[in-house]
């Protein structure tokens, strides 16, 4: 960042639901922040300003957010953080360096590590964030969210200090940017994390029996578990990210607790929205998600390690299968339970 640009432009890249959130909690505290939108979204938002609520009150308020359709109507953008999916990500890469070169510093809100192979490829100043809300479109324009979470940002060579607190100033009172030292194990510490949105995306939760339930919260928390075993193999460390669950939580959970699993996960389903991957495959019906960059990412780390997998691999291969289907239909608790039985034995 050019030291003599007080207020640089910055462009949020992406109106999904974080995108968009992010952007309505920092523009009342930073008047140079840019979202770019496109399609029925962008018009929505350009005509009626964009419309939150939180989930606890549901009180919607309206901010008006400067939005942008093209990245050529802010050429001289020294921030770009690009809120778009994996799936999404080197199309994107591709438009910001075609139109803004490597000048930008980027800040990347991509779950796992897909975007540490893509991104270096077009910039030389990249910062990762480890996003911690959860939030949702209801509507073009209408966005709803929880609580209001924050971002932990950091660089896999611990550079760009002095930009990262620049960014995190520029913010302050909007949104709360906090630094790590140690940011893969941050981004895989929330990779434990995103397995869940596979299972409750693939397996029905809504009007279930106390022994589907029972079966639920096993396949839940034995797959979490599993996952964490994984990492800690690979080498990975257990980051502190406050409202998560920590890890020997997890643990103790599967070991001593096991006829309250169904009863915490419900409990934790009524408090926060449909996660990323139900809104892909459930509520915009799309049969595209992150599956591979999240779940798959967790198999290839099992077989590299010689490590078994049962839970981890019958859900990715369960929603490969039926996240392909048209429509989607959610499977039973005890179907999927009995089939990872099968795969054990």
């Amino acid at each position: 960042m050019e030291e003599n640009q007080i207020n640089p432009d910055i462009v949020i890249y992406g109106a999904g639901a974080i995108g968009a959130t992010i952007c309505g909690w920092i523009t009342p505290v930073y008047n140079k922040i840019y979202l770019l939108a496109r399609g029925k979204n962008a018009q929505e938002i350009k005509s009626k300003g964009l419309t939150m609520y939180q989930k606890s009150d549901e009180q919607k308020q309206v901010i008006n957010v400067s939005v942008i359709t093209d990245l050529k109507e802010k050429p001289n953008a020294e921030v770009v953080i690009i809120a778009v999916k994996n799936y999404d990500l080197e199309e994107v890469a591709k438009d910001i360096y075609s139109k803004l070169g490597d000048k930008p510093i980027i800040v990347a809100l991509q779950n796992g590590i897909y975007n540490q192979s893509i991104l270096p490829k077009y910039f030389s100043k990249v910062i990762y964030g480890v996003i911690v809300v959860s939030a949702w479109m209801d509507d073009p324009g209408v966005f709803g969210h929880t609580v209001k979470g924050y971002i932990i940002i950091g660089t896999l060579n611990n550079d760009l200090q002095t930009d990262m607190k620049k960014i995190r100033s520029h913010f302050r009172g909007g949104f709360k940017f906090k630094i790590s030292q140690n940011i893969q194990d941050a981004i895989h510490t929330k990779l434990i994390y995103n397995l869940s949105n596979s299972i409750i995306t693939l397996i029905n939760h809504s009007e279930i029996s106390k022994e589907s339930a029972l079966k639920l919260g096993q396949i839940y928390y034995r797959t979490i578990v599993e996952g964490i075993h994984i990492f800690e193999t690979a080498g990975f460390k257990e980051h502190s990210i406050p409202g998560l669950g920590n890890w020997s939580m997890m643990k103790m959970f599967v070991k001593d607790a096991e006829e309250t699993l169904g009863t915490k996960v419900l409990n934790h389903l009524k408090i926060v929205g449909p996660n990323s991957m139900s809104q892909d495959i459930i509520i915009r019906e799309k049969g595209q998600s992150e599956l591979e960059h999240l779940n798959g990412y967790f198999i290839k780390l099992a077989k590299k390690f010689g490590i078994s997998a049962p839970y981890n691999s019958t859900i990715y291969e369960l929603c490969k299968t039926h996240f392909q289907k048209k429509p989607f239909k959610q499977l039973e608790a005890e179907e999927v339970w009995k089939i990872i039985q099968k795969k054990m034995s």
